[in-house]
C-alpha cells in the first residue's frame, strides 16, 4: 500500500520587471511565481511506481540547458561499459596479417595506427629514420620490441667521414629509448641531431637528446601554464610508467642550460628576424600610433617578481639582451644621478607598496627587489626595469625619458598613466624641470580613489582630455600573470632569469596582439553603449533644467564626453 499524502495546489503571481534598454524606450515583462496554496479536498494514495516514476520524469520547470546536461550524461552513462570492453580488445591483435605485404604480422606501431600491424620486414622498412617505438605481441600481451631504432643521414655524405655513436634519445611520446645515430664529420653533431629533429643535452660530445615537438610542448606549457621542468618530468614519468633513474636523467639533461637555449632558438625561428630584420620581433602594437598621435603608457611596478642573492650569479648575458628589460648599467647611473630623498610620498594615497609590506630583514636576502615595468593602452608590454632599491620616482622617471627619447623623432603625444602621478607632477614641478609639453599625468580609474579629493579631479583618467574609457589598469592584469613566474624565477641566475620572463612578456605579447581585432570591437561598443546613455541623461537633465546658463554648461560637458569617447 502507498502513503496517501496530501497535494498542493500553486497559485500563479506575476511579478512585474522593468528593465531599461539603451537603444530604445524600456521594456516590461512579467514573471510567475508559484505560491503554494492549501487544497483540502480528497487526496488519492501515491504508490512507489508512481514515485518512481516521478523521480525520472523531468520537470516541466526544469531549464533547457538541464535537459541538455542530463541527456549527454545518460548517454555516456550508456556507452562507458562498451567503450571498456573495445579498449580491452585493442589489447590484442585484431589481425595476424601485414597491412603491407599480407603474411604474418607479429609487430604494431601505436603512434601510427591502433589497428595495423606489420611483419618484421615491412615494419623496417616503413620506420626507417623514424623514432616510433614498435611493439612485439608475445602470445599473451603486446611487449617493447626488441628491434633497435637507427637514424640514418641523408643523401650526400658517402665521402665524407660517417660513424655511428649509440645515444639516449627522449622521443615525443616522454619515453626514453636507445638509438643508434650515423654521424658525419662534415659538420657539429649538434647540427646534424637537428636535421634528426632532435635537440641535444649538451653542445659538445652529446649523449642525450630531445624529441624537438616535445620541448616544444614543454615551452608552450611553461608559459603558458607555468609549468616548471621538475613538474614536467614528474609528469612523463607517470604518463610512460618510467623508472626513478629516468627521470633523474630526464631531469638533469632539461635543467641545464639546453632548455633555454632551446626557448630562445624556437622564438628566432618563430618571429623570422634573422631573414628579414623588418619583421616585427613581438615588441611593436600594432595598434599604437607609429609616428603621428596619442599613445596612453600605463606604468606600475611588481615586488613580488624577486631575486635571492643566494642564487648564484651569470657568466654571460642574456639571451635577448634588452629586447624587454633595459641595461642595468643604465638604470644604475641613473639613480646616481637622483638623490635618495626622491621617494614617493605615502600621505597622497592610501595604497601601500610592496616594498612597505615587506620586512627589511628579507629584503636584504634579495638583490633584485621587484620589476618596474610600462605597456600601452592596448596592453602590449614596453618596457621593463630591475629594482634595487624601492619604489623609488627615478625608477618612473628614467622610463618616462626612455619613451621619450624612441619618440623624439616623432610627433606623438605621451599619455602616461601611473598609481602616483600627482607625485611625479609635483616632483617635476619642484625640481625645476617641469612636465614636457609632449606629456600628460593621469592615474588609474581605480586607484584615483586612494587618493585626496584633489587629486580625484586633476588626474583621473575620466576627468582628463584624450584618455577616453582607457582604465589605466592594463599593468595590473599584466602582473597578474607575470607573477606565476616568480616561483621559479626568484632561484635562478640573472640571465636566465631576465631571459625567461622576457620569454613570459613575449608570450603575453602575442597574445594581446592576436585577438587585438575583438578587443578593439568590444571596445567600440562599449563606448557607444556608454554615449548613448550619457546623452539620454544629459538630455533628461536639460529637460528639467529652468537655467539657461545651466543649459550652456551641460552642453559644454555634452560635447566634453564626445571626445572623450
Amino acid at each position: 500500500m502507498g502513503k496517501a499524502l496530501k497535494t498542493t495546489r500553486f497559485r500563479n503571481v506575476k511579478i512585474k520587471v522593468v528593465r531599461r534598454t539603451i537603444a530604445g524606450p524600456a521594456k516590461v515583462s512579467y514573471l510567475s511565481q508559484g505560491l503554494p496554496q492549501p487544497n483540502y479536498k480528497q487526496t488519492h494514495p501515491i504508490t512507489s511506481q508512481q514515485a518512481e516514476l516521478d523521480d525520472t520524469t523531468p520537470s516541466c520547470s526544469e531549464s533547457a540547458y538541464s535537459k541538455a546536461k542530463k541527456r549527454e550524461l545518460h548517454a555516456w552513462d550508456a556507452v562507458k561499459d562498451d567503450m571498456l570492453k573495445v579498449s580491452f580488445e585493442c589489447s590484442a591483435p585484431i589481425t595476424t596479417q601485414c597491412v603491407v605485404c599480407q603474411d604474418h604480422a607479429d609487430y604494431r606501431c601505436i603512434e601510427c595506427s591502433t589497428t595495423a600491424v606489420f611483419c618484421e620486414v615491412c615494419l623496417k622498412r616503413t620506420h626507417r629514420n623514424s623514432l616510433h617505438l614498435p611493439e612485439k605481441w608475445n602470445n599473451v600481451y603486446y611487449e617493447p620490441s626488441s628491434l633497435g631504432l637507427f637514424l640514418f643521414l641523408p643523401e650526400g655524405h658517402d665521402t665524407h667521414a660517417v660513424y655511428t655513436k649509440v645515444m639516449k634519445v627522449i622521443v615525443s611520446t616522454g619515453r626514453l629509448c636507445t638509438v643508434t645515430v650515423n654521424m658525419c664529420a662534415c659538420e657539429p653533431e649538434t647540427c646534424t641531431l637537428l636535421r634528426y629533429g632532435l635537440w641535444p643535452a649538451t653542445v659538445e660530445k652529446p649523449q642525450t637528446a630531445f624529441s624537438i615537438p616535445l620541448l616544444e610542448l614543454f615551452v608552450c606549457l611553461s608559459l603558458e601554464c607555468q609549468v616548471s621542468v621538475e613538474g614536467f618530468c614528474n609528469t612523463l614519468r607517470w604518463k610512460n610508467n618510467l623508472t626513478l633513474a629516468e627521470v633523474n636523467t630526464l631531469y638533469r639533461a632539461l635543467v641545464g642550460e639546453s632548455i633555454s637555449h632551446f626557448r630562445h632558438h624556437h622564438f628566432r625561428q618563430r618571429i623570422l628576424v634573422d631573414i628579414c630584420p623588418q619583421l616585427d620581433d613581438g615588441t611593436i602594437c600594432p595598434a599604437c600610433p607609429k609616428a603621428d598621435g596619442d599613445m596612453i603608457v600605463t606604468l606600475d611596478a611588481n615586488f613580488g617578481l624577486v631575486r635571492k642573492q643566494s642564487s648564484g650569479t651569470s657568466v654571460v648575458e642574456p639571451l635577448h639582451g634588452t629586447r624587454m628589460f633595459v641595461d642595468e648599467k643604465d638604470v644604475e647611473e641613473y639613480l646616481l644621478s637622483h638623490l635618495d630623498s626622491s621617494k614617493p610620498h605615502e600621505d597622497c594615497s592610501n595604497f601601500k607598496a610592496g616594498n612597505v609590506l615587506r620586512s627589511q630583514k628579507q629584503a636584504k636576502k634579495l638583490d633584485v627587489t621587484g620589476v618596474f615595468g610600462a605597456s600601452c593602452r592596448h596592453e602590449m608590454p614596453l618596457m621593463f626595469v630591475n629594482m634595487s632599491q624601492g619604489e623609488r620616482l627615478a625608477y618612473p622617471l628614467y622610463v618616462i625619458d626612455e619613451l621619450l627619447r624612441r619618440c623624439e623623432d616623432k610627433n606623438i603625444h605621451l599619455r602616461v598613466v601611473y598609481d602616483i602621478a600627482c607625485v611625479v607632477a609635483s616632483h617635476l614641478h619642484k625640481s625645476g624641470e617641469g612636465i614636457p609639453h609632449n606629456i600628460s599625468l593621469a592615474i588609474p580609474a581605480f586607484h584615483v580613489y586612494g587618493h585626496k579629493l584633489p587629486c580625484q579631479i586633476k588626474y583621473s583618467t575620466r576627468r582628463l582630455e584624450g584618455f577616453g574609457l582607457t582604465d589605466g589598469e592594463g599593468m595590473e592584469r599584466l602582473w597578474s600573470f607575470l607573477r606565476r613566474f616568480a616561483r621559479v624565477t626568484k632561484e635562478m641566475t640573472p640571465s636566465h632569469r631576465l631571459d625567461l620572463l622576457t620569454d613570459a612578456l613575449l608570450h603575453y605579447g602575442r597574445r594581446k596582439s592576436t585577438d587585438l581585432e575583438m578587443q578593439l570591437l568590444q571596445r567600440l561598443d562599449k563606448a557607444d553603449k556608454i554615449l548613448i546613455l550619457a546623452q539620454e541623461d544629459i538630455s533628461s537633465v536639460i529637460r528639467e533644467a529652468p537655467d539657461l546658463g545651466l543649459v550652456n554648461r551641460t552642453w559644454s560637458v555634452k560635447r566634453k564626453l564626445r571626445t572623450l569617447c
